[in-house]
């Protein structure tokens, strides 16, 4: 009976741990969906650096869109606080160890 409910959590853990991963995976945009944003990292202080994130496209991108940034292989994400018209940029803090690098990143929505 032990082996049985070893068992059983184990794939209801892993059930779980699956689930939350497709979710993740299902709010980035697929590669053909993406619109491409200018993506840079700046300094931005004692343990954090600045990723800022412009609009190449012609459309103002919607207040509450998902907004992607990627370097080093770790994609993190940010929310609009507001519309970003054509030619707009945003500006976001984060700690994220693949970003304490200045320079370009990939960026996306």
């Amino acid at each position: 009976m032990n082996r049985i409910t070893m068992f059983g959590v184990t794939v209801l853990a892993a059930a779980i741990l699956f689930s939350h991963g497709s979710e993740a995976l299902a709010q980035q945009p697929s590669s053909g969906d993406r619109m491409s944003m200018f993506c840079s990292t700046a300094a931005g202080g004692k343990g954090f650096v600045l990723v800022t994130l412009s609009n190449l496209t012609t459309l103002t991108i919607p207040k509450g869109k998902t907004l992607f940034a990627m370097k080093g292989g770790k994609t993190i994400k940010f929310r609009a606080a507001e519309a970003i018209p054509n030619g707009g940029k945003v500006t976001y803090r984060t700690s994220a160890s693949a970003f304490q690098v200045e320079g370009p990143c990939d960026g996306w929505h």
